[in-house]
């Protein structure tokens, strides 16, 4: 017996993300639920891999916003949970979501934290540096 798993057509990325994620029950009313912790994995426009201490039911929907590690972006996107799984060796939930564009600056963001892999040019002026020590 083989595996039936094809690779997916759009393109992933297999990069860790920090996010909080918040419940909804309403659309874009979190109704006092607290953020929780997560990471997005396996990122791509259409919908990312999270894993998150807490389980959620398929058809949730949740806000997540992911700092972007390529862009030092936070991105804000609603999605509604498609798959989940228990994953027993590292003591986690791993959850696939579908992301909900209401904003083309969501999708900018994410296109530019996905596609613009090269690293960005030296900035004219060094920035302003806080709360690190002087060399």
């Amino acid at each position: 017996m083989g595996s039936d798993m094809t690779p997916r057509k759009d393109r992933r990325f297999k990069q860790w993300n920090k996010t909080k994620l918040t419940r909804l029950t309403n659309p874009r009313n979190s109704n006092g639920h607290p953020p929780i912790d997560a990471f997005t994995y396996d990122l791509s426009l259409g919908g990312a891999r999270l894993h998150t201490a807490d389980l959620f039911e398929v058809g949730t929907l949740l806000r997540l916003e992911i700092e972007l590690g390529r862009t030092r972006e936070t991105l804000r996107v609603e999605c509604i949970v498609r798959w989940c799984r228990r994953d027993e060796s590292a003591n986690v939930y791993e959850m696939g979501v579908e992301f909900q564009h209401t904003s083309m600056v969501t999708v900018v963001s994410l296109m530019k934290n996905l596609h613009d892999g090269r690293p960005s040019p030296a900035p004219k002026r060094a920035p302003v540096a806080s709360g690190l020590g002087r060399s």
